[in-house]
């Protein structure tokens, strides 16, 4: 097969710094843009382990919006910031398309609910028989970086945390929900700029999930969900796993779609939206219509 004559792959920072800047220069663009497109190109092959402009293709670039949709509800990305790296992931589908002859279609982030004020609804929930999946895949593993995982998706679903919450949660916050029947939930437990909530404890599943996170806490003398020395660690095997899940299994996993069930669910039940959004911790009502019909 012949070769071609510009480059593709981005193996290393190295090499996707060259594309970048290959990109960058092809639209006639500038250096604020190469630094983006350098960014993109790095969480391809680092979060998404895609390492050559071939093996972009929509399922690719849906995960990588879903990616930030994640670190935008986690609050490690703005809704500006995230916008900002799908317009340069959209110049990386172009270059692909039309250097390589692709068909990409490109990502509107007002789609997806992640342009700058827009707050359209759009279906993430995971469904029942995934997260089912997703729970037996992690109680096969003897690792007890998957074991910990296991319980903190499971307090992802049965109270509408983030990802972040349900690892960095404090053993003594479960405690005291169990004893006065609200979870409530602090700067400590890794809320989102510290806000402080509170989500009531109404159902027996709900009741089980904390009685269970709690022992698994005791047994392994652990002070949170954190297994490892340090909360990223844990929080990036957590990536690794659905990674591998999605692999073994062709199924698409989320953990954010855990929190948006949470709320659907819960909407369904004639709670109203204003009540759900509390649970969840937002700021502002109008963000609960993202995850919510």
């Amino acid at each position: 097969m012949p070769k071609l004559g510009f480059q593709v792959n981005f193996k290393n920072e190295h090499k996707a710094s060259h594309l970048a800047r290959e990109i960058s220069q092809y639209f006639h663009r500038g250096s604020s843009l190469e630094n983006r497109i350098e960014t993109v190109l790095n969480t391809l092959r680092e979060a998404l382990g895609v390492k050559s402009l071939k093996k972009i293709d929509q399922d690719v670039a849906k995960a990588y919006v879903e990616y930030l949709r994640e670190k935008v509800a986690n609050g490690e990305l703005s809704r500006k910031t995230a916008e900002n790296y799908i317009s340069a992931f959209n110049r990386v589908l172009e270059y692909a398309n039309e250097r390589l002859g692709r068909n990409l279609e490109l990502i509107s982030p007002s789609e997806w609910g992640l342009s700058r004020g827009s707050f359209e609804y759009v279906d993430r929930a995971v469904s029942k028989e995934t997260h089912e999946k997703f729970l037996s895949f992690l109680s096969q593993k003897e690792d007890l970086r998957a074991q910990a995982l296991y319980w903190s998706v499971q307090l992802q679903r049965e109270f509408g945390l983030r990802l972040r919450e349900s690892i960095a949660i404090k053993e003594t916050t479960i405690e005291r929900a169990l004893e006065t029947g609200k979870l409530s939930l602090g700067r400590e437990d890794g809320t989102k700029n510290g806000r402080e909530r509170e989500i009531p404890v109404l159902t027996e599943g709900q009741r089980e999930v904390l009685q269970g996170a709690y022992s698994f806490m005791k047994e392994n003398n652990l002070f949170s969900l954190v297994p490892t020395e340090r909360l990223r660690e844990q929080y990036n095997y957590a990536y690794e796993v659905k990674r591998e899940f999605e692999r073994e299994t062709g199924e698409k996993f989320n953990y954010h779609g855990e929190r948006h069930a949470f709320a659907q669910a819960w909407i369904d039940q004639g709670v109203d939206r204003a009540t759900v959004s509390g649970w969840l911790g937002h700021g502002r009502e109008e963000i609960t219509r993202v995850y919510v019909k």
